[in-house]
């Protein structure tokens, strides 16, 4: 399973082994037999993808957390798995971190064919997913895009869940009255709400 699925925990320092990045890197793969020159390409790769190459040949334990995360993803992904999953990856990072992972993990799934599995309290992160699982006391209780899960804001809050905060504003603008819909999850789809609400003003 290790050679299929790739796992980045919440707390960096549980997974980092070496006393330098790239070596850290390279432990996954190396493990799984890969050919040295395979497993230098790959090590390159993950540092790039991650944005970690200039701090290759430092000592994890000089780097900051939002770096050591990027360390440990990069030693997941240099395994080449099939699936990655994040458990809570982002909870200890700043907000910086935590876009910086998540542009990272984003060029993984678009470009790389990733599958990316990730466990977060973050509702934002959340919105970002093709297809979100909201579980319950072990019970999948919803299942669905994102529109369709963050439309259902009271269950949600019920369950100690909230929305997206670029939700909560469009159910609040839509209770006003304007025409913008109450299930947007992300600030493009509300910008583009906005331009179309101010053209249909102009034309009227």
């Amino acid at each position: 399973m290790r050679a299929t699925v790739g796992m980045v925990f919440q707390h960096p320092d549980a997974q980092i082994v070496a006393t330098v990045v790239e070596e850290d890197v390279a432990f996954g793969p190396e493990n799984l037999g890969v050919p040295p020159a395979e497993l230098r390409r790959r090590v390159d790769w993950a540092l790039d993808v991650v944005g970690m190459t200039p701090y290759r040949r430092r000592p994890p334990h000089w780097l900051s957390g939002g770096q050591k995360q990027r360390v440990a993803l990069a030693g997941a992904i240099a395994m080449k798995p099939d699936v990655l999953v994040l458990d809570e990856a982002t909870a200890l990072l700043d907000p910086i971190g935590r876009r910086d992972i998540w542009q990272a993990v984003i060029r993984l799934n678009r470009e790389d064919n990733m599958t990316v599995i990730t466990i977060t309290h973050f509702m934002e992160e959340a919105a970002l997913a093709d297809r979100v699982i909201v579980m319950w006391a072990g019970q999948v209780v919803l299942d669905g895009p994102p529109r369709h899960v963050f439309g259902q804001a009271d269950r949600l809050r019920a369950w100690g869940l909230d929305v997206p905060p670029v939700t909560q504003l469009a159910h609040r603008l839509h209770a006003l009255g304007l025409v913008i819909p109450p299930d947007i999850v992300t600030l493009d789809d509300f910008v583009e709400a906005i331009c179309a609400l101010r053209a249909a003003q102009r034309m009227t």
